[in-house]
């Protein structure tokens, strides 16, 4: 038996060398691509972000986007001042730095009586075009009168037209009002002469609409048929002319049986009467006097 000095190594016999795969291979290629697309797409957003801090600065800093005036456009009874008063920038700020669209929100809350505001950005100033409500008819809030539109806003009334006449709206609820509003942009343009006459307008449950005017005279309208307004209208003038000769006064004048061929008028001392909703040749009340309706 051989003897094995201490210092003696086995010898090692060279170890095959195993080759990596193609899918690690693949894997490693994919790696490289997705590095050097994010080293290229972060270069870009530097770029980008460099040539903004320098844009930004520029649009910011420079004399030539200050704010050398402020133009409103469409106001009649609200005044320039107070629009001015509201807008959280004044002359000389930059014309990048302010918020139009969170100014115009601030402006119609502070303004009820603001219908539209809009703001734009223009050389050197900024261009507020504004569009005021217009009433159709006036209703008491808390003992102040207020002004109604079309979409059943009530606003202050401020300078003419808080002198001008509107009729007043006498409603339980608001949808009884909005009722009343539809009714109103029916009626007034094909009956203007009359509607300038109502005072107060309110809707009833058997006789629809029902109005008063400057004469303390009552309309019980009825319901809201508006290819039928102008027929109405007609027959009651002439039911008024004739009645207005015979009478001293006219408590109402009920057109809500109009359909039926009817219309009851109630002089203030006497007893209801009336005549047939249109007028008919060649019958015994066609140009008759009013008849006087049964006890």
């Amino acid at each position: 038996m051989k003897h094995r000095s201490k210092y003696y190594r086995p010898i090692r016999r060279p170890r095959n060398v195993v080759l990596r795969s193609k899918f690690k291979m693949e894997r490693r290629q994919q790696v490289r691509k997705i590095s050097r697309v994010s080293l290229a797409l972060g270069g870009a957003a530097l770029l980008c972000w460099l040539v903004w801090i320098t844009i930004s600065g520029f649009l910011f800093n420079s004399d030539n986007f200050k704010i050398r005036s402020i133009d409103i456009r469409g106001n009649t009874n609200i005044t320039a001042n107070e629009i001015i008063a509201l807008l959280p920038f004044r002359e000389g700020d930059n014309l990048f730095r302010v918020w139009l669209s969170a100014a115009e929100k601030n402006i119609i809350q502070c303004k009820p009586e603001l219908k539209k505001i809009g703001m734009s950005r223009r050389w050197q100033r900024v261009l507020i075009e504004i569009e005021e409500r217009r009433p159709l008819a006036c209703v008491v809030q808390d003992n102040q009168r207020l002004g109604l539109d079309e979409d059943n806003v009530p606003f202050p009334l401020r300078g003419k037209l808080s002198r001008e006449f509107l009729p007043a709206i006498v409603a339980g609820t608001e949808a009884e009002r909005l009722e009343v509003i539809r009714f109103i942009k029916v009626f007034a343009p094909q009956a203007p002469e009359l509607f300038r006459q109502i005072v107060r307008l309110y809707p009833e449950p058997v006789n629809d609409f029902v109005f008063d005017l400057k004469d303390n005279l009552r309309i019980y309208w009825g319901p809201c048929e508006e290819d039928k307004i102008k027929l109405k209208l007609r027959r009651l003038t002439q039911v008024l002319a004739d009645a207005r000769t015979r009478f001293s006064g006219i408590e109402y004048v009920n057109l809500a049986f109009f359909n039926d061929g009817r219309i009851i008028l109630k002089p203030r001392n006497g007893a209801p009467v009336h005549q047939t909703a249109e007028k008919r040749p060649g019958t015994a009340n066609a140009d008759g006097p009013l008849a006087r309706v049964p006890q």
